[in-house]
């Protein structure tokens, strides 16, 4: 039980310490196109994530923040064409 304990309390400080990381990155950060800070803010929530682009469009007015142009939906591969046909010619 002791083991088990140890571990959620790892994984607690895991996540404060990426939440701390970003929060540090959009109000403090050098820059807006941070690695980090960029990949974190695809996992938190659209209203948080809505957030921290208003801070870095603030502090960095000059050039858009990679996170206020990154989706939080994952891209649709192989999607159908517009004008209705099928791809490959309609043959299978």
């Amino acid at each position: 039980m002791r083991t088990i304990s140890v571990f959620l309390q790892l994984i607690g400080l895991f996540v404060l310490a990426t939440l701390g990381y970003w929060v540090w990155f959009v109000n403090w950060g050098p820059n807006p196109n941070d690695r980090v800070g960029v990949t974190v803010a695809t996992l938190v929530p659209m209203s948080v994530k809505d957030w921290g682009c208003g801070r870095l469009s603030a502090r960095f007015a000059a050039e858009t923040p990679a996170i206020c142009s990154v989706s939080s939906l994952p891209a649709q591969p192989n999607s159908a064409p517009s004008d209705g046909s099928t791809p490959g010619g309609g043959r299978l």
